[in-house]
């Protein structure tokens, strides 16, 4: 069996985000139940109030999910990082990747690069 160790930092941003998200619904709950009751008691109208009834609702709850879903992503991202370069690592310490140049470039390729340049620059020169 392939088993894959996930980064300990990756596992932290899962625990995070999962926190956020239990959060997030826990501020939900509570949010709609105050929403409800000032309705209830006539403190409130949703009509001409739309904007503030979300904006309460965005500021105490989905911000929270907003964050938690930024925080599984980066779990993610990092987790799958070090999964697809964990192999490759020996392979990049010698200069090369899979038989390929582990730069994007070499030294003579930037030269010939210099050159084109100062080619095209006396040709356009005016």
């Amino acid at each position: 069996m392939n088993k894959r160790k996930i980064p300990v930092i990756s596992i932290a941003l899962y625990a995070l985000a999962g926190l956020l998200v239990l959060y997030a619904s826990w501020a939900l709950y509570h949010s709609h139940s105050y929403i409800s009751e000032m309705m209830e008691l006539n403190q409130i109208m949703f009509s001409g109030n739309e904007f503030d009834i979300v904006n309460f609702y965005m500021t105490n709850s989905a911000q929270y999910v907003v964050f938690a879903v930024m925080l599984f992503t980066l779990g993610w991202m990092l987790q799958k990082n070090t999964a697809g370069t964990a192999g490759n690592f020996d392979n990049r310490s010698k200069g090369k990747a899979n038989g390929k140049s582990a730069l994007p470039y070499t030294v003579g390729d930037a030269e010939a690069g210099d050159e084109d340049f100062e080619e095209w620059f006396q040709n356009n020169d005016k």
